[in-house]
């Protein structure tokens, strides 16, 4: 009997846990290393800021098979997603197979990774050595977060955090305490509307004014405006195919130009832009800039009343009861809280390993979001963070499942990284400073979703009613079955061969 072979899966937050459960459908064996003592990644109660709140609503934010309750709210919280997560691994037997409180301190190619892969994990101080035939990195980019250095620090007299740090304790102190937020991001408007609950001085340091969309805009709920192919297609993508052709051509860019120019208006209006001195100065377009954030509550209307300061400008250094910005305006804080997103890290490969899949600039070379060209039977999961994380977390999973069988079509590495090369050249052009270090997806999910399934030979069009498909909310559940649809591939491959072969005969 054929041992089955074993993939080694670094993390267990939603690309993790989903690429857990798709290798154990397609017949391998999983061992999962997550470092935390819980599973859920930046959703874990070690991540998670008080009453933090996904961005997606809850029909949308699901893995394909696995619906989150009806009961959970339209926007499900921190806890709640969770709570999906440790339900969805118990459901598909996942949780055995993970080692919690182990840290992968060392992944090293077995031949090149022609061989398999030697894993140096550690827990509990105890060291162990692990031979997997595959590797899928699931840490996510989500995993390091970014707190600037800023000089001066070892000066100043109050509490410096990251927002993943940021806990009700906080919260509880500020209360009686002067609050500095730094950044634009969907979680420096959260803290600052819950500090603004209870603290009468806090202030929002930001570089850039960004858009934002209203999870209710003019009565509709926000994912009945962009979460579907539709509302994808008002931004052009670098191949135009099919409708998106005359929606960016000379006949149909004047309409929808006017569409995301008319949706800027009233965004601006319903949120008081001008009143506060938010409003960007790009157009409205822009949101469309490797993420689309939702209005947290409250903080426009904050922002506009001046119950929440605003200064635009950077931190240049901190002193003993506070910060001073570049302009040298010097404000007051006993807590800063840098809410500055996240680096993306992959501190277990060696410098010489982590040059064959990063460039220079630090930017992921991986073919499709998910494939290094350069070294084999390793793959990533999570790399293509998108407006449907779970789902397209699901996609890629089977798509290294397929690659790790043999069964994918995969270009020649020439042709790969020309491909990456010519992608990331665009991405760069379309959002300069926001690019995630290439692994940049958000607004183009369904572009991207589409490649990988045209990629596995699978059909993009998954239901009888293609107008209803492009207009109504993004519905995970019609891309449910995809194992049993690839198996079905395969034979149907299989037997094509083997007809030609005896013709040959």
């Amino acid at each position: 009997m054929k041992t089955k072979q074993t993939v080694g899966i670094i993390g267990a937050g939603v690309s993790g846990l989903v690429t857990a459960k798709t290798m154990r459908e397609h017949g391998f064996s999983v061992v999962v290393f997550e470092r935390e003592q819980e599973l859920g990644g930046v959703w874990a109660s070690t991540k998670r800021y008080p009453n933090v709140t996904t961005q997606n609503t809850r029909d949308t934010y699901t893995f394909s098979d696995f619906p989150m309750p009806a009961h959970y709210p339209e926007w499900p919280t921190g806890e709640q997603v969770q709570e999906y997560l440790t339900n969805y691994a118990r459901q598909f037997g996942i949780l055995p197979g993970i080692r919690f409180g182990t840290t992968v301190e060392r992944a090293e190619p077995i031949e090149n990774g022609t061989e398999g892969w030697l894993l140096q994990t550690r827990q509990h101080d105890e060291i162990t050595e692990v031979l997997v035939d595959f590797l899928v990195v699931c840490n996510g980019v989500f995993n390091e977060p970014n707190k600037p250095k800023v000089p001066g620090r070892e000066l100043f007299q109050g509490t410096v955090l990251h927002s993943t740090e940021f806990r009700q304790h906080h919260l509880d102190a500020a209360r009686h305490q002067r609050v500095a937020v730094v950044g634009f991001a969907k979680s420096a408007h959260d803290i600052l509307s819950q500090v603004s609950n209870v603290s009468e001085n806090c202030v929002c340091i930001y570089r850039e004014a960004k858009w934002k969309m209203p999870r209710i805009f003019q009565g509709l709920n926000f994912k009945y405006l962009l979460l579907h192919r539709f509302g994808e297609s008002l931004f052009p993508y670098r191949h135009l195919l099919g409708i998106h052709k005359f929606l960016h051509g000379p006949l149909g860019k004047p309409v929808t130009g006017l569409l995301t120019k008319g949706l800027g208006k009233l965004v601006a209006a319903q949120l008081k832009l001008r009143q506060s001195g938010l409003l960007p100065d790009k157009p409205f377009d822009s949101i469309a800039n490797c993420s689309i954030g939702l209005t947290s509550d409250h903080f426009y209307e904050r922002a506009a009343s001046g119950d929440i300061r605003l200064e635009k400008g950077e931190i240049a250094h901190f002193v003993s009861d506070g910060v001073v910005l570049h302009s040298g305006k010097k404000i007051e804080a006993d807590q800063v809280i840098f809410a500055t997103g996240f680096r993306q890290t992959v501190p277990f490969f060696s410098e010489e390993l982590t040059r064959q899949i990063r460039n220079q600039k630090g930017w992921f070379q991986l073919y499709r979001n998910v494939l290094p060209t350069d070294v084999p039977n390793l793959a990533f999961v999570g790399y293509n963070p998108s407006l449907f994380t779970p789902f397209t977390s699901e996609l890629a999973a089977h798509y290294s499942a397929q690659y790790f069988k043999g069964q994918l079509n995969l270009p020649n590495p020439v042709a790969m990284k020309t491909e990456i090369a010519l992608h990331q050249e665009w991405l760069m052009q379309r959002a300069p400073r926001s690019n995630a270090s290439g692994t940049c997806i958000i607004p183009f999910s369904f572009h991207h979703a589409d490649e990988l399934m045209r990629d596995m030979g699978l059909k993009t069009r998954r239901t009888r009613n293609p107008i209803k498909e492009f207009m109504a909310p993004f519905n995970p559940a019609i891309y449910q079955g995809l194992t049993d649809e690839l198996r079905a591939l395969n034979k149907t491959e299989m037997g094509a061969e083997k007809s030609l072969v005896l013709e040959e005969i």
